[in-house]
């Protein structure tokens, strides 16, 4: 076994893991704060740097917090629960201020949008199956963790864990999703015969469908999200935001920056965030690749009442080939790998009054950014604590085009 003694902490990366060196060498150390000194144990050694974890505190930071969580130190996904609330803002604050500096030179000030509820909101978890276990697999080791309960998930998600003796199954993995009213969803994916107590399981939860390997096995394959009095069909696997709180926050945000007359959505997944908004278009354009996600969209267009809408299955890069009409407001929603090149490209040609970039990776956007900021203004960043006790962070930039000035 490699221990190494007496590592002094010296800052946060990006993945706030703490960063020290062996001889000259930079080691990342999850679960390790600023002015702490630790021993630790190497899991991972290249040419350019170590991993390693921590096996004793020599000297604790006085900012580090009680964490209540009994995998927390095998889990690795809620990588900053041994901070205060107050520290994490601050630590996402500042690691994205420094991201769009380095990577854009951008130094607008940025609000914070909190998440009241810090714990008990993510409304999707995906949890894998091994020997009857149910559990996720350590972010830095792989190893399988089996849990009982998960603490920044919806209780309803937490109740199907609780009565998973309802369901045979031995392997395999388990999404969990749970709408505003708490009913269930569940998409299994195994290779195994599987059965469901059905009946028992009703008694329970609110339970709305079960997919099995892209199969209907009870109810239906989705269910109905609501927002604003809107409602929307999530089918079992498209995207839609995990933070129900914070997603309202971020609707409010868009729908005061929305201008002009005809909206592009890119990327729009269910069509959510271009029909969510109150802000009345003539027109408003999706675009999104998944078929299912733009069948939904079609669908809630049609449930929400929404007549001037129009929704095209492709590839977002390909919206310039479809769409003639001038854009006044554009809505950006990319996966994390941001824009491809191409893409920053077409999205300058369209030339909309307003754009509004929603991500969930800083450093893609200030990638993207460094670009679009040629003919924009970054008018407002927003920094949305979507993803509570974690380090990721979601953002929205308002930008305004300078010849529109």
């Amino acid at each position: 076994m490699n221990i190494k003694n007496n590592i002094e902490i010296l800052r946060l990366d990006d993945q706030a893991r703490g960063i020290g060196y062996i001889n000259n060498k930079i080691v990342f150390i999850p679960n390790a704060l600023v002015g702490e000194i630790v021993d630790i144990v190497i899991v991972k050694e290249t040419t350019k740097y170590f991993i390693g974890n921590v096996i004793k505190y020599i000297k604790k930071s006085s900012k580090r917090i009680y964490v209540n969580c009994p995998y927390y130190d095998k889990c690795g996904g809620c990588n900053l629960l041994h901070m205060s609330y107050s520290d994490q803002l601050e630590y996402k604050y500042n690691k994205l201020k420094n991201i769009l500096f380095k990577y854009a030179s951008i130094d607008n000030d940025i609000e914070v949008i909190k998440n009241k509820n810090n714990f008990e909101y993510r409304n999707k978890v995906d949890l894998k199956v091994n020997n009857g276990l149910w559990g996720y697999y350590n972010n830095s080791t792989h190893d399988f963790i089996s849990i009982d309960k998960c603490l920044i998930a919806k209780s309803s998600i937490n109740k199907v864990i609780k009565y998973k003796k309802y369901f045979k199954l031995n392997n395999g993995s388990i999404v969990i999703r749970s709408n505003y009213n708490d009913e269930i969803l569940i998409n299994i994916t195994t290779n195994e015969e599987v059965f469901v107590d059905i009946d028992n399981l009703k008694t329970h939860i609110k339970l709305v469908g079960i997919i099995i390997n892209d199969i209907k096995y009870y109810g239906e394959n989705y269910f109905i999200e609501k927002f604003n009095n809107k409602f929307f069909k999530v089918n079992y696997n498209s995207f839609f935001q995990v933070n129900y709180m914070v997603t309202k926050e971020m609707i409010n945000i868009i729908n005061k920056n929305c201008v002009g007359k005809v909206l592009l959505d890119l990327y729009c997944g269910v069509g959510f965030l271009g029909q969510v908004i109150e802000y009345k278009f003539d027109k408003i354009y999706g675009v999104e690749i998944n078929k299912n996600s733009i069948l939904d969209a079609i669908n809630n267009s049609k449930l929400n009442n929404i007549k001037n809408s129009y929704y095209i299955c492709s590839d977002s890069s390909n919206a310039y080939k479809y769409i003639k009409d001038d854009i006044d407001t554009l809505i950006i929603d990319p996966p994390r790998t941001g824009l491809v090149k191409d893409m920053v490209r077409d999205v300058m040609s369209f030339k909309a009054k307003r754009i509004l970039y929603v991500s969930c990776n800083p450093i893609s956007l200030a990638r993207d950014l460094n670009q679009l900021k040629d003919i924009y203004n970054i008018e407002k960043i927003y920094l949305l604590d979507m993803f509570s006790n974690t380090f990721h962070v979601e953002c929205v930039v308002a930008m305004i085009l300078k010849e529109h000035l």
